[in-house]
């Protein structure tokens, strides 16, 4: 009966309040392994390595589904079941079941057509420019001579000198026509309200007053109900006698810190509990006679956990809650393990991507998640917020995540403006994530750590002070409280943000220049030494 109540409750809840944790007939129905398999159609797929999209399997996991179409939103996009291949859907639109651009173009009558300029809107199925032109009843294109022009049926008007009247005619304002007009919106305007003082608008003091007239903060309830804090204790809406001055709150009961054998698992009280009890959720256990990890319980007890499993830390390597046989010389890449140094594998943005089969592995190079293969007919284009695949296109360029057309736009500092870009630009320079570069980029040249505490331009130069920097090199030096760097190009590189922390490197000029944003990595210092000096062993006694 234990057995089956254990299976249903998925072993490990119901395993710990039944006190099976401590037998080994427990051990083989808690321990079930986790499952990696599940069903697509008639057959079963590992979800770590295929995605199912309506019964097809497809190789590569968690990609979206197009219809039967497994694909990436990365460098694809998907438009009435229809891939799209060299521009993501996180920036594109449909026209019908082909995905465009809209920076670039745009969609008018069903066809895709490239813009003329950065205002370029639809007329019917034909363009307009909205800056110099204008669209009369969506199908006549007029010349906008002024920015007080405006349509009157096909024709258009100068709004301070004529009107449209209802005949669709454009009169002068002086005629009768443009004075009835007038007459009529005038009237129908609602009368201005005056201001009035009424008590919806005044503000009233909530809080109490003393007999010195000083005021002191609101008297706080419980639900409804009024309390004195001194006396009571609110939980969840319930009030409660304090019975002493270290009196807590445990989901709706009261407990004192002080009480021996009490124990509170997210919101659920329990008490009679052995000394040294722990939480695994909201059901307690005892440490001392199973292992724990994630609501799962393991025999005996004392072992480590990664994920829901146990593992030997001295033979494995735990990644994001799995492990892998082999410590020496591995690194972890998501959940994977592999070997940096080998050239097999590339870790990028914690996917992991096998090599093998490249004709030129030196090529590749990751865009995020997505391993390019292909520099020439890839673009990859980085923002603070994401990295996206596009298709090479002449005349174009990344500003940030977007690749924009040169003839249309301009961008600096990572902000695109609506105008051509005329003068030669350089090139433009991306912050990545730290574990997208080879080992090679981070490790040949001294390296600088450092926090945004101050940026100043001048004449399109950009200096950053960075404080409490570290220059890694094979030591570590502090460089102060604080350190000037540039200058900068300052619509080459993107805007660095204050208090936000940058991996630099020196460029061919020996000037420092941000190349990684290290900010979401717990300890970045670490992960720069363990990437250029991973050969190193730390052994204990």
């Amino acid at each position: 009966m234990f057995r089956q109540l254990c299976v249903m409750a998925r072993c490990a809840l119901c395993c710990i309040l039944l006190g099976l944790c401590v037998t080994s007939s427990a051990q083989a129905v808690c321990n079930s392994d986790e499952k990696s398999s599940n069903q697509c159609g008639n057959l079963l797929y590992d979800i770590k390595k295929y995605t199912c999209c309506d019964r097809s399997v497809t190789q590569g996991p968690h990609l979206s589904c197009c219809g039967t179409t497994a694909y990436n939103k990365l460098d694809s996009s998907c438009c009435n079941n229809v891939v799209t291949v060299g521009l993501s859907q996180t920036v594109s639109s449909c026209c019908g079941s082909k995905a465009y651009n809209p920076l670039n173009q745009i969609c008018c009558g069903g066809s895709i057509q490239d813009k003329t300029s950065a205002h370029t809107e639809c007329c019917g199925s034909g363009l307009y420019d909205t800056k110099k032109q204008l669209c009369c009843k969506n199908q006549f294109v007029q010349l906008k001579e002024t920015v007080n022009h405006v349509c009157c049926g096909n024709a258009t008007l100068n709004t301070l000198k004529q009107c449209c009247c209802d005949t669709l005619e454009v009169e002068n304002l002086d005629s009768a026509c443009c004075k009835q007009k007038l007459e009529r919106e005038r009237a129908s305007l609602p009368n201005a309200s005056q201001p009035t003082t009424s008590s919806a608008l005044l503000l009233k003091d909530n809080r109490q007053m003393d007999p010195e007239g000083s005021a002191y903060s609101e008297t706080p309830h419980c639900g409804l109900q009024p309390y004195c804090p001194l006396k009571y204790i609110c939980c969840s809406g319930k009030l409660f006698s304090k019975t002493s001055d270290v009196t807590q709150c445990c989901g709706e009961e009261p407990y004192k810190l002080s009480e021996e054998g009490v124990l509170c698992c997210d919101g659920q009280l329990y008490r009679g509990q052995p000394a040294g009890s722990l939480c695994s959720g909201n059901v307690p256990y005892s440490p001392h006679n199973c292992t724990v990890c994630q609501e799962h319980v393991h025999l005996p007890a004392g072992q480590q956990c990664c994920g829901q499993k146990t593992f030997n830390p001295h033979e494995e390597i735990c990644c994001n809650g799995h492990s892998h046989k082999g410590k020496a010389d591995m690194t972890c890449c998501g959940s994977h393990a592999y070997n940096a140094s080998s050239g097999t594998h590339m870790c990028c943005s914690g996917h992991l991507h096998d090599l093998t089969n490249l004709k030129n592995k030196e090529e590749a190079e990751c865009c995020g998640p997505v391993l390019l293969t292909n520099k020439k007919e890839q673009q990859c284009c980085h923002s603070a917020e994401k990295s996206l695949v596009y298709k090479t296109q002449p005349g174009h360029s990344c500003c940030g995540h977007w690749y924009y057309n040169m003839s249309m736009w301009s961008c600096c500092a990572g902000q695109l403006t609506s105008k051509p870009t005329h003068a030669k630009i350089g090139e433009l320079k991306f912050i990545r994530p730290l574990l997208d570069f080879s080992k090679s980029a981070i490790c040949k040249w001294p390296v600088l750590l450092g926090t945004v505490q101050s940026v100043a331009v001048k004449q399109n130069k950009r200096f950053v002070v960075l404080k409490e920097a570290l220059e890694v090199n094979t030591t570590v030096k502090s460089c102060g409280n604080s350190l000037e760097v540039g200058p900068l190009d300052h619509c080459l590189f993107p805007v660095l943000e204050l208090g936000r922390t940058y991996l630099w490197t020196k460029n061919k000029q020996s000037k420092y220049e941000p190349l990684a944003d290290v900010t979401g990595l717990t300890t970045p210092l670490h992960t720069i030494l363990s990437l250029c000096q991973h050969n190193r062993t730390c052994y204990t006694a």
